[in-house]
């Protein structure tokens, strides 16, 4: 969505012009017009207007977007997991060996060690 700095200047709307009578107005242009506003506070934006149509539709679409992240995820996790399935693994006993320590010295060495 293009939005040229001459839009994108008209959606902007201080706090202020809430309390001096133009509300009615901005909240017709949202729920009839489908127009979008942002709302300024010190000079800075701080909300977002739009209509509920269109916050119902931002939900589905993100909904949606966060599905098919998830299954794009799931689908390189799976991928991982198929390139090493053919890798050769060894047990934690045999990496605690090759790294030079026994099981036992392990297990003492964890006894010694305080979680917070």
């Amino acid at each position: 969505m293009n939005i040229s700095l001459l839009d994108l200047t008209e959606r902007l709307v201080p706090i202020s012009d809430f309390s001096q009578g133009r509300a009615g107005k901005i909240f017709h242009d949202v729920a009839e017009n489908n127009k979008e506003y942002i709302v300024l506070k010190n000079n800075q934006p701080t909300a977002v207007l739009l209509s509920v149509k269109e916050y119902r539709e931002t939900r589905e679409k993100a909904a949606l977007l966060e599905k098919l992240l998830e299954r794009v995820e799931n689908i390189r996790l799976l991928e991982l997991v198929e390139s090493r399935a053919n890798d050769s693994t060894d047990s934690f006993e045999a990496f605690v060996g090759e790294e030079g320590f026994s099981m036992a010295e392990l297990e003492e060495l964890s006894e010694s060690v305080e979680l917070e």
